[in-house]
């Protein structure tokens, strides 16, 4: 994981240039989720030798966008009522939902197995991690991480401005 907070990142840039189609607060949510046993075990148990366990697949993954997909239904009215404070209009139907909630932990899924080679994404179909070091490390994944904090941060002060 890059630190966890970095994967906002990606979600943000995805969920501003596909607002019409992903949820945002489904894609950010399930965007750092999956990080909650990691940083768990990391700062509250002190075991850093196991931190991507079946959460960090994407069969585990999966079970969690379910938890995410249900979660922002169960609060989507609140939420829509804070997209609306900052401006941000939003399709709170259950497509652009489980659209958020299933890219944000893929994506995550997808960065964290360029990065960490304890990872077994594809379980339990394969064992082990093909993905890890192959196009780029950790730099290559903060760099992603970063630039859609870039992109969506733009993308989202662009039409504030723009519609002011």
């Amino acid at each position: 994981m890059p630190l966890t907070p970095f994967h906002l990142g990606p979600g943000l840039a995805l969920g501003m240039i596909f607002r019409k189609y992903i949820n945002i607060p489904a894609i950010l949510l399930a965007s750092v989720i999956v990080d909650i046993r990691a940083i768990y075990l990391a700062l509250i148990v002190g075991d850093w030798s196991n931190l991507h366990g079946f959460f960090h697949t994407f069969a585990g993954a999966t079970v969690l966008g379910l938890v995410v997909i249900s979660l922002i239904l169960i609060f989507r009215d609140y939420l829509s009522k804070f997209s609306e404070i900052l401006k941000v209009e939003q399709d709170y139907s259950l497509q652009s939902i489980a659209a958020g909630a299933l890219i944000g932990i893929w994506v995550h899924i997808i960065l964290d197995s360029y990065m960490h080679r304890d990872m077994t994404p594809f379980l339990p179909f394969f064992d082990g991690n093909p993905l890890h070091g192959e196009m780029f490390g950790g730099w290559g994944v903060m760099v992603i991480c970063c630039l859609g904090f870039l992109i969506g941060g733009s993308i989202y002060v662009w039409r504030l401005i723009k519609h002011s």
